[in-house]
């Protein structure tokens, strides 16, 4: 995302991986009227359109953030049940 281009500028809107990487990686210094810039990018054909868009990029990109953390929670398991295992065998 840059000065002039919202998330929506960073791929094709068919590309749920593009966008939601988009969501995940943006920011902006201040706040556009992204709606009217998505529209006039012909990202969407109007208001509604984007905000739906809107809606789906940020769900997945919260759905991938999420199961990034489970998967480093079950791994931080997975290597505290080894090492008390380790531990086990040391000590006996």
């Amino acid at each position: 995302m840059s000065e002039t281009n919202g998330w929506f500028a960073a791929g094709d809107r068919d590309d749920p991986d593009a966008m939601t990487t988009a969501i995940r990686q943006g920011s902006a210094d201040e706040s556009r009227d992204w709606p009217a810039l998505a529209v006039e990018a012909g990202f969407a054909s109007e208001a509604e359109e984007y905000y739906d868009a809107l809606r789906e990029a940020t769900t997945a990109a919260t759905r991938a953030a999420v199961t990034e953390r489970e998967r480093a929670d079950d791994r931080q398991l997975v290597h505290a049940i080894r090492a008390m295992d380790d531990m086990g065998r040391i000590l006996l």
